[in-house]
């Protein structure tokens, strides 16, 4: 075995890399890689296509686009056997067969990830593409968090106009608090953000006793 993250690991990363690149480059557009990789759910993880090399396989071994170009009468059905996808039921055998060789745990990044066409082609640009990977998932773990933040100032914004137009008619401002709570708004925000627009603040309720058996 090798040790975690050795030059063998790294280089047979980016053989898989670029076989799956090369896959969804195909022999034209549009092929039958090209536009399952569009869907997150057909991507193959880096571990299983690692495997699927090891054991003597391709994703695709058929022409390049200029060599296809100048074929003439091909079928669908030659065109079909170029690309050779792994059995989906054995997946996760390949991705362990992967994981023992290489004497890695089960949460390492190639078991767990399966990189899109646009982070393959930013992972084999990079000298180190397990980091471009990290980097690559971090920063979308980032703006996932900013969406969520943004997201939760506008509910609580809008619960506060909500209950600022109630009180202007002398409705009851905790309904629109009590709904911000139920979509997911944190209290603690609300509550602070009623208290500075000089809304009341509705007590929190105490927790309900266990039913008796």
């Amino acid at each position: 075995m090798t040790s975690k993250n050795s030059p063998e690991l790294l280089a047979d990363v980016r053989a898989a890399l670029a076989e799956i690149d090369g896959a969804i480059t195909g022999h034209t557009g549009n092929n039958l890689v090209e536009n399952a990789y569009r869907h997150q759910g057909f991507r193959l993880p880096l571990a299983e296509v690692m495997d699927w090399l090891a054991t003597g396989n391709r994703l695709y071994d058929g022409p390049t686009r200029t060599e296809f170009a100048a074929m003439t009468k091909v079928s669908n059905e030659q065109r079909a056997a170029w690309y050779h996808i792994p059995d989906r039921a054995i997946a996760s055998a390949r991705v362990t067969a992967t994981l023992i060789r290489y004497d890695l745990p089960e949460d390492h990044v190639i078991a767990t990830t399966a990189p899109s066409q646009a982070e393959v082609k930013a992972m084999l640009g990079s000298a180190d593409p397990l980091a471009k990977l990290a980097e690559i998932h971090a920063e979308a773990a980032k703006r996932e968090q900013e969406r969520i933040k943004a997201e939760r100032e506008k509910r609580i914004k809008q619960a506060v106009a909500a209950a600022q137009a109630l009180a202007k008619f002398k409705g009851d401002p905790a309904l629109p608090f009590a709904q911000a709570i139920e979509e997911g708004a944190d209290r603690a925000e609300l509550a602070q953000a009623f208290t500075n627009a000089g809304l009341p603040v509705p007590p929190e309720e105490p927790a309900k006793p266990a039913a008796k058996k």
